[in-house]
């Protein structure tokens, strides 16, 4: 039997693939997934000359990430610095006012929420702009 394709999930490869845009290998960056039963982490770092830079980055497909995606962050094994960046990866257009403000957001270049669906935004001719709920209530009230 002759298994073609891979195992791993499509928007997992989507998901990687920011990562891997965002932290480059070409800037020394390195990223090794972390096994975890509740979701994708990843722990991403690169050496500098004062020491082992660390970026933990989580991600999560939900319209609106609940604390459990945050869980893993407190959860550090011994030697990963408290000075660790954290970050959450998510879709275009997630309600992101339950995140904690020491976690930073990054958006997804290949899906985004409309109406409340996730929807793979397939071809950059087609792709719509999702605006931040934040941003879409600032800019309705000085109108």
């Amino acid at each position: 039997m002759i298994i073609m394709g891979s195992q791993k999930d499509v928007m997992a490869l989507f998901a990687e693939r920011d990562i891997r845009r965002l932290f480059s290998a070409h800037d020394g960056w390195k990223t090794e997934p972390v096994l975890q039963s509740a979701g994708s982490y990843y722990r991403i770092s690169r050496n500098k000359w004062v020491g082992e830079e660390v970026v933990l980055v989580a991600v999560s497909f939900d319209p609106a990430p609940k604390d459990d995606v945050f869980a893993p962050f407190d959860d550090q094994p011994d030697g990963w610095s408290t000075r660790t960046k954290k970050y959450l990866l998510v879709p275009q257009a997630t309600n992101t006012s339950a995140i904690p403000p020491h976690i930073r957001v990054l958006l997804m270049q290949a899906f985004a929420f409309a109406g409340g669906e996730l929807v793979w935004l397939t071809k950059k001719k087609n792709a719509m702009r999702f605006v931040p709920r934040e941003q879409a209530k600032e800019e309705k009230a000085a109108v």
